[in-house]
């Protein structure tokens, strides 16, 4: 069975780190429309220029990119499905570590 990991630790550079489930309430449920723009706008993201979500498989992700797109109407947003795993096994894509 295939490993579900990069070959490399770190992120990809200039990426914003929201984890998902800031955008959801304690019961599962979405925060208000308005508790999305705060926690995304507090953390940089710019709703006007493309955004791509990733986490380590594309699964989480895909929450992110639902919050972006269809809640908040970000147009420009998409989900990176291969992710961590796909972008930090590449040789020689230009990786960040840290914050």
């Amino acid at each position: 069975m295939p490993q579900e990991q990069s070959q490399r630790p770190g992120h990809i550079p200039g990426a914003i780190n929201v984890p998902w489930s800031k955008a959801a309430n304690e019961d599962g449920t979405f925060k208000s429309d308005e508790q999305l723009a705060q926690l995304y706008a507090g953390a940089g993201l710019d709703g006007t220029k493309e955004t791509i979500a990733y986490c380590r498989i594309g699964e989480r992700s895909s929450h992110t990119w639902f919050v972006l797109h269809e809640l908040l109407g970000h147009k420009n947003v998409k989900n990176y499905d291969g992710s961590w795993t796909e972008y930090g096994s590449l040789v020689g894509a230009p990786i960040e570590l840290g914050n």
